[in-house]
């Protein structure tokens, strides 16, 4: 790389070991410094300081290595590498809104001496448990740790994280082995969110290791096909949801509907349905406003399906609050690096029985009967499959996140905002912030594939159409409700979510 320490000239081998062994160790904490700052605004206080303390120990200790191996200009070198990181990350923690910090509660019992806090000890616990540190959990509530272990110790409490599930590795490959075969393409990470979901907890290395012995072709395919990952600013929880519609069962009846927390990355919903009309979308949409909460911003493509949405953010938040933000697919990138993961982990694998199917010639998609049917047996289970990533997904432990979950972000930035007082009003941005660029991603490095983006609308359109025909031609639907409902009134008698014994579950 070409930000790099100097190394040591050759000459006495004591002094030349112990000046090499330093810089090396100063190129690696200068590396972590820079890759941390690059997530301002969303670092943490507390991982600010500690390399800002590190950066500038380092700086302070070059002065005393000048000897024949390391020059002043070398110094100097290492000096032009220090000061940027070391001026970004003083200039955000000055600037940081300390303000914002929660005020606990206290409890008044007419004894002397200093009021005690109140605390929610089980929703910190909670919290920590899904891996979020004491520090940043204090941060939330407005106390520090050594505060939060006292009261835990007072209340008879541990401090520590659940054990980990003892189970045997013939026992972890049989169970990660089931779920490999209806998510081939899974990472380690998300295979221990699945695992998790099944109450199975177990160190992410021993994962990796039974996912080697079970699934060593889709091992080196995944790792073949890792991607650099890109920073992302916005306030918090709710300042900004991404939505998007997935097309790649579309020639077999079936439209998915996804949207994503910017901030955390935590799945909100994923909709399996047959249509992808603009109603359709805001009942998914308003559903998931019944759970979690309103979002300040949504951001999304110029489909017809996100009038509706649209409408109804104006319609809560006003015209100057630039409530929905829209563009084309390539400044959604957040939605679709979503996307890549539920296609590993649901959808292709339904797109290839579909394909098979065709290949047999047991489904016709240009018959209507044949799609009707397709629909009613494997929507449920498409839907359940997707349920299933969203459970994965949003307990995955992210190496770009200081190893958290999208849960755990999601639920710490809420009960920050909840403490703070912002949550139930607006979570978001002050309007000023927002333009053009605001929750686009860097780069591109992940944009959708070229048959989307040739597909892709450019400009809003009227999501009114004269007839179902006309709603057919544009591609909104496949299948008619109407014949789906009589199929499912026909076949009401039949089990159709039964497991038959052909089926991964």
């Amino acid at each position: 790389m070409a930000s790099s320490f100097p190394s040591t000239r050759s000459s006495h081998q004591s002094t030349r070991d112990f000046i090499s062994t330093f810089l090396s160790k100063a190129q690696k904490a200068f590396q972590d410094a820079r890759f941390a700052s690059s997530s301002i605004p969303n670092l943490e206080r507390t991982t600010a300081e500690h390399h800002l303390y590190n950066l500038n120990a380092i700086k302070n200790a070059l002065p005393s290595l000048s000897s024949p191996y390391i020059t002043e200009d070398d110094i100097q070198q290492c000096h032009s590498f220090l000061d940027p990181v070391i001026n970004e990350l003083q200039l955000f923690l000055s600037s940081s809104p300390k303000s914002q910090r929660p005020t606990p509660s206290v409890s008044r019992n007419g004894i002397r001496g200093r009021p005690s806090y109140q605390l929610d000890l089980g929703r910190m616990i909670e919290l920590h448990n899904m891996g979020n540190s004491w520090e940043s959990i204090g941060d939330a509530f407005g106390v520090d740790r050594t505060t939060i272990w006292r009261h835990l110790e007072r209340a008879g409490l541990s401090t520590k994280r659940p054990d980990y599930t003892e189970i045997s590795n013939d026992d972890l490959d049989d169970a990660i082995a089931v779920l490999v075969v209806a998510h081939p393409l899974t990472g380690a990470r998300v295979m221990q969110g699945h695992l998790q979901g099944l109450g199975i907890n177990v160190p992410l290395l021993r994962v990796e290791k039974s996912l080697k012995r079970v699934d060593y072709v889709g091992t080196v395919l995944r790792w073949n096909g890792m991607n650099r990952r890109r920073v992302y600013r916005v306030r918090g929880s709710n300042a900004l949801w991404h939505h998007d519609g997935n097309e790649k069962l579309k020639p077999w009846g079936f439209y998915v509907h996804g949207c994503v927390d910017g901030y955390s990355r935590l799945f909100i919903y994923l909709v399996c349905s047959n249509n992808k009309r603009s109603a359709t979308v805001a009942a998914c949409f308003m559903e998931a406003v019944s759970r979690y909460g309103w979002p300040s911003r949504m951001r999304g493509d110029f489909g017809t399906e996100n009038n509706e949405v649209e409408r109804r953010m104006n319609a809560r938040w006003g015209a100057l609050h630039r409530a929905y933000l829209r563009g084309k697919s390539l400044n959604n990138i957040r939605m679709e690096r979503g996307w890549r993961d539920v296609r590993k982990e649901s959808l292709e694998f339904f797109r290839q029985i579909f394909m098979e199917l065709e290949e047999l010639g047991l489904l016709d998609p240009n018959n209507p009967i044949h799609l009707v049917c397709l629909y009613v047996v494997f929507q449920p289970r498409i839907q359940t499959s997707l349920d299933r990533a969203i459970i994965s997904w949003n307990r995955h432990k992210m190496s770009t996140a200081g190893n958290k979950t999208p849960l755990a972000m999601y639920e710490l930035s809420r009960t920050k905002a909840i403490n703070a007082g912002y949550w139930t009003g607006d979570p978001g941005d002050a309007v000023e912030e927002i333009d053009d660029e605001y929750g686009v991603d860097g780069t591109s490095g992940l944009a959708p594939p070229d048959d989307e983006l040739a597909s892709d609308p450019i400009a809003p359109r009227s999501d009114s159409f004269g007839s179902k025909e006309e709603e057919r031609e544009a591609g909104i639907f496949v299948t008619e409700d109407d014949h789906i409902a009589e199929a499912r009134e026909v076949l009401k008698e039949l089990d159709l979510e039964a497991d038959d014994g052909n089926w991964a579950t």
